[in-house]
């Protein structure tokens, strides 16, 4: 019987770290279902999802766990299919302390799913400060008004620049 489970890695990105980790569960009749790999300065983030025969989980953690890496994993168990629509929110704004605090608040109080999120601040020399800049992939309901969410968004501050796209 195959199982499926979802591992997280983290730390100091290696070369090859990922053949390494692909050919250890390769060779165990595993194999990934997705992956996201994310690095941020010398640091590495990762989340794997493996469907492996379930007599075989013990050994494919033992070999990551040889790795210098930090691991940690839950096995996934099957659920039903949400029903949501997706989209692209993207936000830009003058910089300033908090920004992600408050879009996430508005974001929890209208009940949207973030399933993948980059923020990042941009200096620019010719403004003299520096821009926050993100993207924000978004599963809401069926009864999901667009103009609802920016309004929401916009009573954070009024320079913010929102558009929210079909994904």
């Amino acid at each position: 019987m195959n199982v499926q489970i979802l591992i997280t890695i983290t730390g100091l990105y290696q070369a090859d770290l990922i053949k390494h980790l692909s050919e250890k569960t390769h060779a165990l009749e595993g194999k990934w279902l997705a992956s996201k790999i994310n690095h941020i300065e010398q640091q590495m983030a990762g989340l794997i999802k493996v469907e492996i025969p379930l007599n075989k989980v013990e050994t494919l953690l033992s070999h990551f766990q040889a790795l210098p890496i930090n691991l940690d994993w839950v096995e996934l168990k099957r659920l039903p299919k949400e029903k949501s629509n997706h989209f692209i929110l993207s936000i830009d704004a003058k910089d300033r302390t908090g920004l992600v605090n408050d879009i996430s608040q508005k974001l929890s109080e209208n009940s949207i799913k973030v399933e993948n999120m980059e923020c990042n601040r941009i200096g620019l020399p010719d403004i003299g400060g520096t821009v926050f800049t993100s993207q924000f992939h978004i599963a809401v309901s069926d009864v999901f008004e667009k103009q609802v969410l920016i309004n929401s968004l916009q009573s954070i501050s009024d320079d913010l620049v929102i558009e929210i796209n079909d994904l």
